[in-house]
């Protein structure tokens, strides 16, 4: 028996098996990728902010609800003590004073709280006010008889302003022969107290300078209202430079005061070259 090999046709042919489903399309699972991954990251960190977000809300940080139980605080600044008193019974909180602060407002005036209007704080719970004292009072120092400039000084360090007031007086000129308000008085800080100072008397009598320095004449006429006037120089006297050997007007004499007074006043004789010296910036004949 003779076996012929039959010759495959087309209908033979075997088509070629798909290729298999791997393991990440098991399920209806989405193959990993680089892309997707950090997607689901982004995500879960989202929601893990979102729910710490709710818990310290609601949870560690609640807010402070009126309708929680807390009480909102009144403004009690510029009130008097008892009207401050019947708002805070009102809004079912305590009322508790603290020591007083010297302040502009009237004596009994509410200047602070804690704690501050429109803040919460549970039921019963106190608020503390400081009432005012009223302005602060100090008395005036007495500084007559110091100069205008040493009494400036020193109120200025007590808190006051002064303000200078020159009149006609006996007093030496600049000197403090008065205040307003008097020494002693209380007076608010800050205030202002003017100082009455001495301009001199209208009329000065003429004191004797000769034989002083010019800076001790200048001096002395200027403390009693006097002037310095034309400085004349002698330089044939024999006293001591810078002394005064004569004036006019004349000691004595009454004079209006800033009257300026005339002085002749020493000083060294010129140095003289000794007769049949050559000088020395001479170039002899001839040369």
């Amino acid at each position: 028996m003779v076996w012929m090999e039959r010759m495959p046709q087309d209908f033979d042919i075997v088509p070629p098996e798909p290729p298999k489903p791997g393991p990440d399309a098991e399920a209806g699972r989405v193959p990993l990728r680089p892309g997707n991954v950090a997607a689901a990251v982004v995500g879960i960190a989202g929601l893990g902010l979102l729910v710490g977000y709710l818990i310290s809300v609601f949870v560690v940080f609640p807010s402070h609800n009126p309708a929680g139980g807390l009480r909102r605080v009144p403004e009690l600044v510029g009130l008097s003590e008892e009207e401050a008193r019947q708002v805070l019974e009102r809004a079912d909180l305590d009322y508790e004073v603290e020591a007083g602060l010297h302040h502009n407002s009237a004596i009994g005036t509410v200047v602070a709280q804690e704690p501050l209007g429109g803040q919460m704080a549970s039921p019963t719970s106190a608020v503390k006010v400081s009432v005012s004292l009223g302005p602060k009072l100090a008395p005036v120092p007495d500084v007559v008889g110091l100069s205008h400039s040493q009494a400036e000084i020193a109120l200025a360090s007590a808190g006051y302003v002064s303000e200078l007031v020159w009149v006609d007086a006996e007093a030496d000129v600049g000197e403090v022969v008065d205040t307003r308000p008097a020494p002693g008085t209380p007076v608010q800080l800050p205030g202002q107290v003017q100082l009455i100072v001495s301009a001199g008397p209208p009329t000065v009598e003429v004191p004797d300078l000769i034989t002083r320095s010019l800076a001790e004449a200048r001096a002395t006429l200027e403390r009693i209202g006097l002037r310095l006037g034309t400085v004349r120089e002698d330089s044939e006297s024999l006293a001591a430079p810078g002394t005064v050997l004569g004036q006019n007007p004349r000691a004595g004499r009454v004079v209006d005061r800033a009257t300026r007074i005339a002085v002749t006043v020493a000083v060294a004789p010129e140095e003289k070259e000794p007769a049949g010296t050559v000088p020395t910036d001479t170039v002899p004949a001839g040369q």
